[in-house]
């Protein structure tokens, strides 16, 4: 068991022997959540998604359109469910 300090910025740093085990490298992204009273710590991969040609003329569409009226959307859910309602 190694010992690490949360720093002033909620920072903390890994023992070198775990990165090390894991493979992990700089810029890694990890899920992190609360099981029972510990912290647990997951690397993810996400990979970029792609698009079809004529999903992307679709969002340079709705671009078009929206431009200017200064609409203000949370990612995630409320802006999926107004971009569905533009494409209908």
């Amino acid at each position: 068991m190694t010992i690490t300090k949360l720093k002033a910025k909620n920072q903390i740093t890994l023992p070198s022997a775990i990165v090390k085990r894991l493979r992990l490298k700089p810029e890694e992204l990890f899920t992190v959540d609360i099981e029972a009273n510990y912290i647990k710590l997951m690397p993810v991969e996400v990979a970029p998604r792609r698009y079809a040609a004529e999903e992307l003329k679709a969002i340079d569409r709705i671009v078009q359109k929206e431009k200017g009226k200064a609409k203000v959307f949370k990612a995630g859910k409320e802006f999926s469910e107004y971009v569905k309602k533009l494409t209908k």
